[in-house]
C-alpha cells in the first residue's frame, strides 16, 4: 500500500455527531490500477473499497491496539457492482452506510463516486465477522466498538437502504 493512500481518521468519541453516510475515503486512480481498456481494473475497485473499510475500522476503534489485543473483523462476503468506469487520474470518493450489526457480524455498503462529476461508479456490500484472531473463531464485538457501531447505525437509519443491497446474482429469463 502506498503511504499517501493510508488515510488516518480519528476514532469516534461518544456523543460526537456522525455523518449519514460517512464520507470516508478519497484517492486518485493510479497508473498501476488501469488495465488494457484504459479503465480501472476490477481488483483496483476492491482495493479502494478495502482501504475505505480500513478507515471505517479506525473510526469505530478497530486500530492496531485493538488487533494486538487479539480481536479483528474478517470479511466473509463481498458483492461489488460496477456501474461506470474510472480512468487514470480520476478523483474518487467512497461513502459508507452501516446497514446492521449484531453481537458478531457487521453489514455495510460502500458507494464509490467520481469526485468531479459526482457520478456513482460502483457499490460494495460487505458482511464481516468479528473474530478472536488468536483462537481463530468468531467472537463478540468488544463494547467500545459496539458502542461506536450502535451510534453509526442510529445515525444511518435515516438513510434509505440502497436497492442493490441483498441483490442476488442470476441470469433472468
Amino acid at each position: 500500500m502506498t503511504e499517501d493512500l493510508r488515510q488516518q481518521v480519528h476514532a469516534w468519541q461518544n456523543g460526537e455527531k456522525i455523518d449519514a453516510p460517512l464520507d470516508i475515503y478519497r484517492c486518485t486512480v493510479l497508473q498501476e490500477w488501469v488495465d488494457y481498456n484504459n479503465h480501472m481494473t476490477e481488483a483496483a475497485y476492491l482495493t479502494v473499497f478495502g482501504w475505505a473499510s480500513d478507515v471505517l475500522f479506525q473510526f469505530i476503534g478497530v486500530d492496531d491496539a485493538y488487533r494486538a489485543g487479539g480481536s479483528s473483523f474478517y470479511t466473509v462476503e463481498t458483492h461489488i457492482i460496477y456501474e461506470r468506469e474510472a480512468a487514470l487520474t480520476d478523483s474518487l470518493k467512497v461513502t459508507t452506510q452501516v446497514l446492521d450489526f449484531d453481537v458478531k457480524r457487521l453489514h455495510f455498503n460502500h458507494e464509490m463516486f467520481n469526485l468531479e462529476t459526482n457520478e456513482r461508479l460502483s457499490t460494495c456490500e460487505q458482511m464481516l465477522l468479528h473474530v478472536d484472531s488468536k483462537a481463530a473463531k468468531a467472537s463478540a464485538i468488544k463494547p467500545p466498538v459496539a458502542l461506536a457501531l450502535n451510534a453509526l447505525l442510529s445515525s444511518h437509519r435515516i438513510l434509505t437502504t440502497p436497492p442493490e443491497v441483498g441483490r442476488i446474482m442470476k441470469i433472468k429469463h
